[in-house]
């Protein structure tokens, strides 16, 4: 009540623009890195199910559901998590602003973005929808386990890469052996950029008695992250191994392999912000990748063509 309070006795913004920031906030708009750790596998797997030629309807509906979801999970997981932690005791945190959206009103803009999320699904063939459904499952799994598991980081590493699967379903009619490759990948790499969200939560997590694999892995946690690392890489070479890709594609593969390695630097220390920092890199890191395998397929088709 107190927080309300102040929120309402600020007086510097006008009533909807403290709105649309609160609504922001509920939908995670003002956390980058997690919508990077999303959409990249999805613009990855999009070329490479569409060998360089993504269809422009596929390609729409891919980029508005993984937005949609990821609002619609963040949302989720801020308010019914909020709940679970009330009931035990712990200490709810979220972005401050969400909480100028009343309790009811966040439920609706959960369901809402949920329908037009399966709207698009069930547009597509029955593959995508099975794996969605497989997907809502398991996201609903998560909001039970994550403070329970060491290695809930891992849980949401394949609930990102899922994505991944959903593309080459939709495109490709099945989930094809590179596909399932790339799915690894996107789960080492979604995995690291949890982990360092978890590094920059360790002293808060250990207050509210919550698990993680940063608290779980201890002070060997960098190693950890160059093993998720050296694990993604090999799976994404494995990939550019058999979709045939040249020069361009390796290229950017080495500049995130670079990166990766600058990320580890940036949180040797360990402190709070410069493992945000190193979770900040891993959107260059996505971006790298996604540029090899535009830029490879384009080129190469120019020469074809040519």
């Amino acid at each position: 009540m107190a927080r309300r309070e102040a929120v309402a006795s600020e007086g510097e913004l006008p009533l909807w623009r403290e709105r649309l920031r609160g609504y922001s906030a509920l939908v995670g708009g003002n956390r980058l890195s997690g919508w990077m750790v999303v959409l990249w596998p999805i613009g990855w797997a999009l070329w490479l199910a569409g060998k360089g030629t993504p269809a422009f309807g596929i390609l729409l509906s891919f980029v508005a559901g993984a937005v949609l979801l990821r609002a619609a999970s963040h949302a989720i997981d801020g308010y019914f998590g909020a709940m679970l932690d009330a009931h035990k005791g712990r200490i709810a945190r979220f972005p401050p602003d969400s909480e100028r959206v009343e309790p009811g009103r966040a439920a609706l803009v959960c369901v809402g973005l949920l329908l037009v999320v399966t709207w698009l699904v069930v547009a597509l063939n029955p593959a995508v929808m099975w794996l969605g459904a497989s997907w809502s499952v398991l996201a609903m799994g998560y909001l039970l386990v994550k403070r329970h598991l060491y290695l809930v980081q891992v849980y949401a590493g394949v609930l990102s890469g899922w994505g991944v699967l959903l593309v080459f379903a939709a495109v490709q009619g099945t989930v094809s052996h590179m596909g399932w490759t790339l799915f690894v990948a996107t789960v080492f790499w979604a995995t690291a950029c949890a982990t360092w969200r978890a590094m920059a939560d360790y002293d808060d997590d250990l207050l509210l008695g919550a698990k993680s694999i940063a608290i779980l892995l201890g002070e060997v946690d960098l190693i950890g992250q160059g093993v998720l690392y050296v694990c993604a890489f090999i799976a994404l070479a494995l990939v550019g191994r058999d979709a045939g890709l040249g020069g361009w594609y390796w290229s950017g593969l080495v500049v995130a392999m670079v990166l990766s390695g600058l990320a580890i630097r940036l949180a040797r220390r360990r402190e709070p912000l410069r493992c945000l920092q190193a979770l900040a890199v891993n959107g260059w890191i996505g971006l790298a990748i996604f540029l090899g395998i535009v830029l490879d397929f384009a080129l190469r088709a120019s020469v074809v063509n040519a």
